[in-house]
């Protein structure tokens, strides 16, 4: 498997204006093109390192699922250190255990709030980075001027990390004994997208699905939609169009509900869809139909128009069942299989070995106090990048 760094100048490479990635914003849709999710990456990576941040260091990234998301754990890989997501349901007294065994570096936030989940953390030599959109272009800009300096620099780093995973570390809650960390692998389905294919993503950022999506489109190049909750499903699918549809065990559970509510150029697909439903499940089955039933069972064609328009795959992070195996049918849409390895306890600290990146060998000028970063004192630097205490 290559690096993140030379999968993401491959894609921008060869396909530089073509879209990676579409989220939701506002009442609109924005969009990042292979290129400018390259140049954002690296500047965010130099950045991070600019900041004091040594390739096999731990980051802890709590921020929204989104773009901002993406880049922020793809700067956190092509810097060499390894990014750790905590999932929101995790006890705080555990979290704090799991980070007080590993030298957490840097945690990442988009508010204040989200600290909470690490009030049992000592985080002693840990910076903190409130991550907004000025903070965010401000450390790319650092970042920036990083590369200038030192043209290298992320080269260099993909060399002494080449054999160390880069993959992204999550929590995972255990019922009857302590939480783990682990490195989420898993096989089938997304081994085979490629660079044409159009994914629509549904779950959070912590979940072991949405992660090794992240890693198959990073891989594949090609375009990526996704959105956290199940509510905001039908939207995307209208607007994005997919050829893949991947859902994960949250938005499965409630896919059922979500055809019988949905709705086609703003109006209920059907009068009683529930009844629909059932008699295209029962048709699929071979079940002997009535004459009411079968006109029921042909009446799920105005059901169509909902799955965007052109959906190949359907992947549910969960088990199918009969109405949705039927509607696969009779759409002609496959069910792919996500396989999730299992999860293997991750000794992070024995895993990483912190490397001390070499100083830029030109120096232009000093670096601006105005700066996202910050030392103990503070004085006169911006508080948006900040020493914990």
């Amino acid at each position: 498997m290559h690096s993140p760094l030379v999968r993401l100048e491959r894609h921008a490479r060869e396909r530089a204006l073509e879209v990676a990635l579409v989220e939701p914003a506002g009442d609109g849709w924005s969009r990042l093109t292979w290129n400018e999710l390259y140049r954002r990456v690296i500047d965010g990576a130099a950045g991070m390192i600019e900041a004091g941040v040594n390739p096999g260091q731990v980051v802890v990234l709590r921020v929204p699922t989104g773009a901002r998301l993406v880049e922020l754990e793809l700067a956190v890989r092509v810097a060499g250190a390894v990014p750790v997501l905590l999932p929101e349901h995790m006890d705080p007294a555990e979290v704090g255990r799991l980070l007080d065994e590993i030298e957490v570096r840097l945690v990442v936030v988009d508010h204040e709030s989200r600290l909470a989940l690490l009030r049992h953390a000592a985080l002693l030599d840990a910076q903190l980075f409130e991550c907004d959109d000025r903070s965010w272009e401000r450390l790319r800009a650092m970042g920036l001027d990083r590369r200038k300096r030192q043209p290298d620099l992320l080269a260099w780093v993909d060399r002494a990390r080449s054999d160390a995973p880069s993959g992204a570390v999550l929590g995972l809650p255990r019922e009857k004994s302590q939480a783990w960390l682990f490195r989420p692998e898993s096989s089938g389905l997304l081994a085979d997208l490629r660079p044409d294919d159009v994914v629509l993503l549904t779950g959070e950022a912590t979940d072991r699905f949405t992660t090794v999506v992240r890693d198959a489109h990073l891989t594949a190049g090609c375009l990526l939609a996704w959105v956290e909750a199940p509510d905001r499903l039908e939207a995307a699918l209208a607007h994005v169009q997919p050829t893949h549809l991947l859902l994960d065990h949250t938005a499965a559970r409630v896919l059922e509900d979500l055809l019988e509510a949905g709705t086609v150029d703003g109006s209920p697909w059907h009068e009683t869809p529930r009844d629909v439903l059932e008699a295209t499940s029962a048709q699929v089955a071979g079940a002997k139909l009535g004459s009411r039933t079968r006109k029921l069972a042909e009446d799920v064609l105005a059901l169509a128009p909902w799955w965007g328009g052109r959906l190949r795959v359907l992947a549910l992070d969960a088990r199918v069942n009969r109405t949705v195996s039927a509607l696969a049918t009779t759409f002609g849409f496959r069910i792919g299989r996500v396989a999730h390895h299992p999860a293997v306890r991750l000794d992070l600290h024995a895993e990483h070995a912190a490397v001390a990146v070499p100083a830029p060998t030109v120096v232009d000028v000093p670096a601006a106090t105005s700066l996202p970063r910050r030392g103990r004192g503070g004085a006169e630097l911006d508080s948006a990048f900040s020493l914990t205490t």
